[in-house]
């Protein structure tokens, strides 16, 4: 597992059609503002490969992703 600061990570959100990334405090918020940004999910509902975390440099990754490499999958983890 890689280590890592909790500070280069954000809480985000995907959209599924164009891969414009919403970030926020936690995942409420990002999909708060993805949401108002009239981004609409396939059958109204996320799918977790379109809930992760932005990394500073710009990556995003899934929670799946974050939970492999990095060893968290909820932004409670970077508090």
């Amino acid at each position: 597992m890689k280590s890592f600061r909790k500070s280069d990570f954000k809480a985000a959100v995907r959209d599924p059609q164009s891969g414009r990334v919403f970030t926020g405090l936690d995942h409420s918020e990002a999909l708060r503002k993805a949401e108002e940004a009239g981004v609409e999910y396939p059958g109204g509902q996320m799918i977790p490969a379109h809930t992760g975390f932005l990394r500073k440099d710009g990556t995003f990754f899934t929670r799946a992703e974050t939970g492999k490499e990095y060893g968290f999958t909820t932004s409670a983890d970077l508090r």
